[in-house]
């Protein structure tokens, strides 16, 4: 098999819809309708997440350590959220996302249209030159991260012929396949039907 030269993976969102709401500290990203969208104007904070221009004026150049702390704090200040608190990405290890698709997947829960493409999006982004992923987006490529997320890249549509597909699936047989994956993939594969959990070894709940 040969893989596609289209890809789902290379699709986007509008990224002006996004919006970020936090209620007491829970942040919640909506996708608002367009007209919506008109309505609502986006934050800085929002903009700067999204990584589209904030269009606001250039810090002056500091000239002394001073000035660095006075423009770093102006910084943040543009990015503080109405509650009065700051937001972050926490992305990175590659046990997150697999765990919140495996677990919607199997609660049977709907994964937005809107969020399938931006978690493909992001997994294209930073997917390995050998075309696997690391323990962390950062790391060398591992069978870990690149069974989950082949999964993932499957659970969320994508047919095995699209070129991030096929490579991370050539990837990951050169690696041994996916029952070399560490006990947690083994843990997550065996609730998706995909690995017999005769071949999970037993965790005492007490190392939990």
């Amino acid at each position: 098999m040969q893989p596609e030269h289209t890809s789902s993976a290379r699709s986007t969102t509008d990224l002006s819809r996004w919006r970020l709401k936090s209620t007491e500290g829970v942040h919640r990203w909506l996708y608002l309708n367009e007209e919506d969208a008109k309505r609502q104007s986006q934050s800085l904070a929002e903009r700067y997440f999204l990584g589209l221009p904030l269009n606001v004026p250039d810090l002056p150049a500091p000239l002394t350590f001073h000035d660095s702390a006075v423009n770093g704090l102006t910084f943040y200040q543009r990015l503080q959220l109405e509650e009065g608190h700051w937001a972050c990405s926490y992305g990175g290890p590659s046990f997150l996302l697999p765990g919140l698709v495996f677990a919607m997947y199997i609660s049977n829960t709907t994964i937005l249209p809107e969020w399938k493409i931006e978690m493909k999006r992001y997994l294209a982004h930073h997917v390995n030159e050998d075309g696997g992923w690391g323990l962390h987006l950062a790391g060398n490529t591992t069978v870990f991260a690149t069974a989950l997320y082949y999964v993932v890249l499957r659970l969320l549509g994508m047919e095995p012929s699209e070129p991030l597909a096929f490579r991370a699936r050539e990837k990951l047989l050169t690696l041994g396949g996916a029952t070399g994956v560490p006990q947690w993939g083994k843990f997550w594969l065996s609730c998706l039907g995909l690995y017999g959990w005769d071949g999970v070894n037993p965790v005492p709940p007490e190392l939990w």
